[in-house]
């Protein structure tokens, strides 16, 4: 049997397709793995917080990254269980507060700090974290 030159082109694309593993279960259940934390409503709350004071300023709206939200969670428990106020060894820009009790009153005390704002202004993704231990309220955001 022969097979033209064009043909031969398009059944060894198939056959490079066919080759190529499908995502497996175990990746698949990874990737909504920790949407617990980037769907929590706190954290989507600092996201639209975050967004609309962009807006304000013309800029695009930040999306969520998954890796930084772990990152920033992982970091506010850590001064939550520890008590230390300090930032992280995190390689973005971070902003951190320890104190304000709602998500409204985190953001607002950022946008009074020009150096806190002028981070919140950076990049197009973010990630957000937050814990609240016997009574101290601890938050986070990273951006990229």
């Amino acid at each position: 049997m022969t097979i033209k030159s064009s043909w031969r082109v398009v059944l060894a694309s198939l056959l490079c397709l066919l080759l190529i593993q499908p995502v497996s279960a175990e990746e698949t259940k990874k990737k909504g793995e920790h949407d617990w934390l980037i769907k929590h409503p706190t954290i989507q709350k600092l996201l639209k917080l975050h967004n609309k004071e962009r807006a304000r300023h013309g800029l695009p709206a930040l999306t969520l990254n998954t890796k930084m939200c772990l990152k920033a969670q992982e970091h506010a428990t850590w001064m939550a269980e520890t008590g230390y106020y300090q930032h992280s060894n995190l390689p973005w820009p971070e902003i951190i507060f320890q104190g304000p009790t709602s998500a409204e009153a985190a953001v607002n005390g950022w946008i009074a700090s020009p150096a806190h704002h002028s981070i919140m202004l950076t990049g197009t993704q973010a990630g957000f974290g937050y814990m609240v231990i016997n009574g101290q309220y601890y938050w986070v955001g990273v951006f990229q």
